[in-house]
């Protein structure tokens, strides 16, 4: 081993012995900071869920006339504002007496998933899937969006793959199938 030469306060020649590095610490190291970053990635603590990410609920406006369009006018503002429960409450009156309304029950279904209501939101949105709503193909996305929320991704596969290309949501959709 070789060594060093330094020269005290003194002038004198001091030799100070080379100490040899210890491998073995830094492969243990190394590998624990592997594991960390590889564990980081799995489990992304940044990430929002597939759900939140893929979420494509867009601000609620009303155009309705009559009776109503008050009491969507106060909902749209409250789904909008991301009070959910509220809106529900409000949606789910108007959606009984009214079922038939496609944008309500696109916007309901959204309230009843948004407040862990899954199962009632895809009672309504295969009711819109199975009609013949501009909302048809959203409704099937949005039904497989219940299905990732709840972690049940072979039934959200099965709703993304209902999703045609050249639809607005085919994109998300196939890059989301993808994911799972």
């Amino acid at each position: 081993m070789t060594q060093k030469v330094h020269f005290s306060e003194e002038g004198k020649q001091v030799e100070i012995p080379i100490k040899k590095a210890n491998y073995k610490s830094y492969i243990i190291l190394g590998s624990v900071v592997v594991v960390l970053i590889i564990s980081l990635f799995i489990w992304a603590p940044w990430s929002s869920g597939l759900y939140n990410k893929y979420a494509i609920s867009k601000q609620m406006s009303v155009t309705e006339r009559g009776e109503s369009a008050g009491v969507l006018t106060k909902a749209a503002e409250l789904y909008n504002s991301g009070d959910y429960t509220a809106a529900r409450k409000i949606m789910q009156t108007e959606y009984m007496s009214n079922p038939q309304d496609p944008l309500l029950s696109y916007y309901f279904s959204i309230t009843l998933i948004k407040n862990s209501q899954e199962h009632e939101a895809r009672t309504v949105l295969k009711k819109l899937y199975e009609g013949e709503s501009a909302f048809k193909y959203d409704a099937a996305y949005y039904v497989a969006l219940s299905y990732i929320k709840q972690d049940n991704k072979k039934e959200a596969l099965i709703w993304l793959s209902k999703i045609p290309q050249g639809t607005p949501n085919y994109e998300k959709a196939k890059e989301l199938s993808g994911k799972l």
